[in-house]
């Protein structure tokens, strides 16, 4: 897959390979894990999702140790606070050359406006490619009960589709989202944004603290461009195997 840049969605989706649409989560906690990890993927995928557990762990540095070994990333950096504070942050993640990060869209469209243009100002300023920009929605840990909790008076699916509103209004790329609201995102907006599914489970899998969670085939069949994957390949005993197991759901679509 040929580096991502100010392209249209259906531009990067022409080019993606089934290899391109899974991505791992490494949810490990050391560089000696990662590169285990990734010895035994024979990069059979091209990206790796690098969150708060490994950057706090081992600090930005590991993102490094990641792209060294062939790997694209995407940062989960999961940002939310003012607009001027997440201008500053994402000038620093611009230096790391990740291809892809994560902002909470709860932040609110005044944030996420400013996110894109900095990162594209930024971009353009070092004359780099600038990474593509996905809104969290609604973590998949959550489900109606806890949103209940908090006060929200409509279910997931709502707070999902209005939180993707705001995201998609605010020209960000994408949307991560649960499988399970794929098909409302698409029935209701189209095609002009890309979509990741966390959450994502075999019948065979431990679904863990995942509360909205479906299968590959699924999340591709509704319209995902990306799957997010962790646990049930990085606790494998054959993760090469698990690998290839998912990438073969995925093209039955």
């Amino acid at each position: 897959m040929e580096n991502y840049n100010s392209v249209s969605a259906a531009d990067i989706r022409k080019n993606l390979k089934t290899r391109d649409r899974l991505i791992l989560s490494m949810d490990v906690p050391t560089k000696n894990d990662v590169l285990s990890v990734l010895k035994e993927l024979e990069n059979e995928i091209s990206t790796i999702k690098i969150g708060l557990e490994l950057i706090y762990n081992e600090g930005t540095d590991i993102i490094s140790t990641v792209t060294g070994c062939g790997y694209k990333v995407l940062l989960d950096a999961k940002l939310m606070d003012i607009p001027n504070t997440i201008a500053g942050a994402l000038r620093g993640i611009s230096k790391l050359g990740v291809n892809m990060i994560t902002i909470h869209t709860f932040g609110g469209s005044g944030m996420l406006l400013r996110a894109k243009e900095e990162l594209v100002r930024t971009a353009e300023k070092n004359n780099q490619l600038s990474p593509l920009l996905f809104g969290v929605t609604v973590l998949t840990s959550l489900d109606d009960a806890d949103l209940n909790s908090f006060g929200f008076s409509a279910g997931y699916t709502s707070v999902v589709k209005n939180l993707a509103r705001t995201a998609i209004d605010s020209k960000i790329d994408g949307i991560i989202c649960s499988p399970n609201e794929v098909s409302v995102l698409r029935e209701s907006f189209g095609n002009d944004f890309l979509i990741a599914t966390p959450g994502i489970r075999l019948p065979e899998d431990d679904t863990g603290d995942q509360k909205r969670y479906n299968t590959p085939e699924k999340a591709i069949e509704d319209g995902a461009d990306f799957i997010i994957v962790g646990r049930p390949i990085i606790k494998s005993s054959d993760k090469n195997g698990t690998v290839k197991n998912y990438l073969k759901r995925m093209e039955r679509r």
